[in-house]
């Protein structure tokens, strides 16, 4: 009994260490259980922490590709492998990369209703190298940093999913190598059957794996060449299979998935649509691998996944390589007939860097997310500007935003406005420091006109010019084609009548009519006549026709002028002697002549006349500028919209001559066959710059090798408004065609309007420049003796 005793307490300490010692081990495999099951989630909390924040730095870029491009899916391919560069490393802690996500790209399609668009999205930190490996990859992308868009309405319905890999990652699903056609064909029909009020987005999201979904690859291969001592092969090894995975595992890998996501009227449309897209991943479906839907979260945490672009928290995402990649998202190519994608209206290119970086102000180059002023050197302008575009694309928004400058700086211009709105918003936009500078001429102003003598000259030289000039502008109003309506012997009668009425000073167009029709009137200006060939015309050639022909010859050539003369709006103007402001002045002191020639108003072959008047005046009097030295000769600014309701054979020569007398041409209208040949040719032969809005097929055609090989027909049809091509010169030499935006603040523009003062400025004008009617016409009348 007492050796039992003795025994008691070393068994007692026995089994008391077998307890602690059960408990301890009880609460390691305890504390290893919870470690084991806590641990994972406590490192994929701390790795995504911050990926709401981090999400928040992504930025949207559209990508919209040319719809004639023929570049291949392998320069998708390309772009996905440059990619893989965005894979960080902790560098001599890279054991420590598990606790840190790789960065991630979303490659996203999103269909609207006649709407299919293209879009990547990456933090901003990688926005650079995604956009230069994006055009490197598509040299003619265009690539817009844009807001998000919306598929979602607040009574519509939603249907998901998510795709992986069917099989083991190392395995490879079928690529473009292995497909009859471009399987984006398929994927965008689907999408193409958007009904208003539906939408849908294939998200495909992918981050650099790094290279352990590479190793059961490996031991694959292994296993299948050489199954181990002992074992024999259930069946030959498949060489194909075998090659599949290693051209696989040979290549870069990344975590990838694909989200569909669809939003319709019910959710059985949404179902059918994200059903019709599923399929179309059905074609990637190889004889080793596929697509197959995932396991997802509830819908609210899906779509927020979605919307935020979240790479899903995964231990083992599916690795798809670049070919895959590139195979289920690239850009359209001309291979891709799908209705409804977004493809690019028109190139861009940039501004050389010779651009000048002073002068007067263009527009900006945006190309490949890099804006630079353009300008023009005053040097250049002296080789004239022609503007061409449609109605609406920004033409006359153009002028005006040069013409201010032009303003601004204290120079001289003149403006002739056949619409006549441009016109009155140029003088709200005047500077008071300038209001005395301006000449504010409008026809229908019929209280107090200004008079504009077209026969006004200085010397014989401009005599004879400006009666070229006004045959001309008959020529133009009633003989464009020249089908001999008006011919020879017109100009012949015309020609001596004006000369006559010229050689007394004060002579104007009412004493041609008069001159033709009243042999007493040329019996009183005979003795003023110095040109012999002048004076026998009358004393010879008339004097010696019967008066039945006599009448006949005159009387038709009076009804040519008749409509000028018994308008009272247009006699007024053209009846006085002397002309309300002279032009070589308007030029020397640097005036700011603004004319209204406003059809609306005065109708559109007085506006046409009156313009085919001062156009030729205007280079008379800057001709008259050889008396005076080169550098004394103030640049005078020319604006003429639908200009080629002014031109006559006479505008070719002020496009070869103006630039020595300093007058510098900017021209526009909308259509080149609004223009002769013999005119279309002097504008291109003699303008140093070309600025083309978006025109029409037929000019397009003709300008295509002004701007080739920049830019084509396609281009030229479909550049979006407010934007240009434009061809120039940089100290005379050419540079290459280049694209513009023109486009500009019209909230702060309209700011700048001033209606009070642009009215003051027209009342301050016509009181300066205008005369009363009644004196007008008196002196009209006793001097016509009408």
């Amino acid at each position: 009994m007492e050796a039992q005793l003795a025994q008691t307490p070393q068994n007692f300490n026995f089994f008391s260490l077998l307890l602690i010692a059960g408990g301890i081990i009880t609460a390691i495999l305890s504390i290893a259980g919870l470690i084991y099951y806590f641990l994972p989630h406590i490192i994929g909390w701390y790795k995504y922490r911050d990926r709401e924040q981090y999400s928040l730095g992504f930025v949207l870029l559209q990508v919209t590709i040319p719809r004639g491009n023929e570049i291949k899916i392998d320069a998708a391919e390309q772009l996905m492998s440059a990619l893989y560069s965005i894979k960080t490393s902790g560098g001599f802690i890279s054991w420590l990369d598990f606790l840190r996500p790789q960065p991630h790209i979303t490659f996203e399609i999103v269909a609207l209703p006649e709407s299919i668009r293209f879009y990547v999205s990456c933090h901003k930190k990688f926005q650079d190298l995604v956009e230069k490996q994006i055009n490197g990859a598509y040299p003619d992308a265009s690539i817009k940093e844009v807001p998000e868009y919306n598929i979602f309405s607040e009574t519509g319905e939603v249907a998901y999913t998510m795709l992986g890999l069917r099989a083991n990652n190392y395995f490879p699903i079928k690529t473009y190598k292995d497909l009859p056609t471009d399987p984006l064909s398929g994927l965008t029909s689907a999408l193409a059957k958007m009904q208003p009020g539906e939408g849908a987005v294939v998200q495909m999201i992918i981050a650099p794996a790094d290279g352990k979904w590479k190793e059961p690859g490996k031991k694959f291969i292994k296993k299948e060449r050489d199954p181990g001592d002992g074992e024999k092969p259930k069946a030959p090894p498949d060489q194909k299979q075998i090659e599949a995975v290693e051209g696989k595992i040979q290549k870069s890998g990344f975590n990838a998935v694909i989200r569909i996501v669809t939003s319709s009227t019910s959710k059985e449309a949404a179902r059918a649509h994200l059903s019709n897209i599923k399929a179309s991943f059905e074609q990637f479906n190889g004889p080793y691998n596929g697509f197959s839907g995932m396991k997802t979260r509830s819908e609210k945490g899906f779509i927020k996944d979605f919307i935020y672009r979240y790479l899903p928290r995964f231990d083992r995402l599916p690795v798809l390589t670049s070919d895959e990649i590139a195979s289920v998202f690239h850009f359209p190519s001309k291979a891709i007939e799908t209705p409804h994608i977004t493809w690019l209206p028109a190139k861009s290119a940039p501004a050389p860097e010779k651009i000048p970086t002073s002068g007067l102000y263009i527009g900006k180059s945006v190309f490949r997310g890099v804006e630079r002023p353009v300008y023009i050197s005053e040097d250049d302008r002296r080789r004239h500007m022609y503007i061409i575009g449609r109605t609406g694309t920004g033409k006359s928004e153009l002028l005006k935003t040069l013409m201010i400058q032009d303003i601004h700086a204290g120079k001289g211009l003149c403006f002739i406005d056949p619409h006549g709105d441009a016109a009155e918003e140029m003088l709200e936009l005047i500077p008071p420091n300038r209001a005395q500078d301006v000449i504010y001429f409008d026809p229908s102003d019929t209280d107090r006109p200004m008079g504009v003598n077209m026969l006004e000259a200085t010397s014989e030289e401009q005599k004879h010019f400006v009666v070229a000039s006004i045959i001309g502008l008959m020529y133009k109003l009633y003989d464009p084609n020249k089908t001999g309506i008006i011919g020879p012997r017109f100009e012949h009668n015309v020609r001596n009548a004006m000369l006559t009425v010229m050689s007394r000073p004060g002579g104007t167009f009412l004493e041609v009519v008069r001159v033709l029709t009243d042999p007493e009137f040329v019996k009183e200006l005979l003795p003023y006549v110095g040109d012999p060939v002048v004076r026998r015309y009358w004393t010879d050639q008339i004097a010696q026709t019967a008066d039945f022909h006599k009448s006949e010859i005159l009387d038709y050539n009076v009804s040519k002028f008749g409509r000028f003369v018994t308008n009272i709006m247009m006699r007024n103007i053209i009846g006085q002697s002397e002309s309300s402001f002279n032009l070589r002045k308007v030029m020397d002191e640097g005036k700011i002549l603004i004319v209204n020639l406003s059809k609306g108003r005065i109708g559109e072959e007085y506006s046409n006349f009156l313009g085919l008047v001062l156009v030729p005046k205007l280079l008379a009097a800057a001709m008259s500028r050889a008396d005076m030295p080169v550098d004394q000769r103030r640049d005078f600014y020319l604006y003429v919209d639908e200009f080629q309701n002014f031109a006559t054979d006479t505008f070719a020569e002020i496009l070869s001559e103006a630039r020595k007398y300093r007058l510098n041409l900017t021209v526009a209208n909308q259509f080149i066959g609004q223009i002769g040949e013999d005119l279309k040719n002097a504008v291109f032969g003699n303008v140093g710059s070309v600025v083309a809005f978006r025109v029409g097929v037929t000019d397009a055609s003709f300008l295509q090798h002004e701007f080739q090989p920049i830019f084509d027909e396609k281009d030229l049809v479909n550049i979006e408004a407010f934007h240009v091509y434009m061809k120039t010169q940089v100290a005379g030499e050419p540079v290459p065609p280049f694209s513009v935006s023109t486009i500009k603040d019209m909230k702060a523009w309209k700011a700048m309007l001033r209606p009070d003062v642009g009215r003051a400025i027209k009342e301050l004008s016509r009181l300066t420049y205008g005369r009363d009617r009644t004196m007008v016409e008196a002196e009209i009348s006793n001097r016509a003796r009408l």
